[in-house]
């Protein structure tokens, strides 16, 4: 089923892509995990075009999986924000881990604090804590496996990102004490209201997006970025355009080409039709995309 055509005029969309790497939670799927028909229509509209679609996501591979199938998408996954990338249910080709220094710093960190932790390990989840926190993201995300102590962590590979789950309220004292305990060893960032993630210093999706770009021979200036989170800035400064949902952050503003409505508000939708020369994209246009026009 193909969209109507609107009768709108206006800018066509400055470039013509040959790649769309778009963020999962919040962006492909609603706040509850949901992969709407129309966003699916959406997409699959975009790939019968000859547009390749990426999923680069703070998720675990085996957390993207079952949406990668109902997309009939045929290029790898970018999970763990970047830094383990894969078919799936094959050999990862990038597969960074945090240092052995990073992760006892996380450990430490949730030793004194006895705040939730994910040890995202080789497409498994292992915490310290039971609990409701590990129950909604087995529910939610991936199956959480409930560590004996901190030594068992210690015996497992490194982790590929470790996540803290936090009370909104305590989110920003908990993200500085990370950043001043990790600074130089890992990187620290947010991904909504409630997760801290912390990654290798060579993962984040903007290095995702830059091996994508490796992989597919596609160079990352046809690739557009799609996301509603503050870990989608790097992809969003490789990228060759960039665009927001209005219902992610908003800080994010000053950083897209491109702000659109709400999932909710057919937001996929009004993308799909920009990106193929369907509807007027002139009149979601930010200040950023000025670039592109000047003489």
């Amino acid at each position: 089923m193909e969209f109507p055509t609107l009768s709108d005029t206006g800018k066509e969309l400055p470039i013509h892509p040959k790649a769309i790497a778009f963020d999962m939670d919040g962006t492909l799927l609603d706040y509850d995990g949901h992969l709407s028909e129309s966003v699916a229509r959406a997409i699959h509209l975009i790939v019968k075009s000859g547009i390749k679609v990426f999923l680069i996501s703070g998720r675990l591979e085996n957390a993207c999986v079952r949406y990668w199938e109902e997309l009939q998408l045929d290029t790898p996954i970018a999970g763990c924000n970047g830094a383990y990338i894969a078919f799936p249910g094959e050999k990862p080709f990038v597969d960074h881990r945090l240092t052995t220094e990073a992760r006892d710093t996380v450990l430490a960190f949730d030793l004194e604090h006895n705040q939730y932790v994910n040890y995202c390990i080789e497409n498994a989840v292992y915490s310290l804590h039971d609990g409701p926190e590990r129950d909604n993201y087995s529910r939610q995300f991936s199956l959480v496996t409930l560590a004996s102590g901190p030594d068992e962590i210690r015996a497992l590979p490194l982790p590929s990102k470790c996540l803290v789950i936090t009370a909104e309220s305590d989110q920003k004292r908990y993200l500085d004490m990370l950043h001043t305990s990790l600074g130089g060893i890992a990187d620290v960032t947010v991904s909504n209201t409630r997760f801290i993630e912390i990654i290798p210093q060579i993962a984040n999706k903007g290095d995702g997006l830059m091996e994508l770009s490796a992989w597919s021979g596609i160079p990352p200036e046809h690739f557009i970025a799609v996301g509603d989170g503050m870990n989608d800035l790097p992809m969003f400064a490789k990228a060759g355009f960039a665009i927001a949902f209005k219902s992610g952050d908003p800080r994010l503003a000053d950083h897209v080409d491109m702000m659109l409505p709400p999932l909710w508000e057919d937001g996929m939708e009004i993308l799909a039709k920009c990106v193929l020369g369907m509807t007027n994209s002139g009149r979601f246009l930010t200040p950023r995309s000025r670039r592109f026009f000047k003489k």
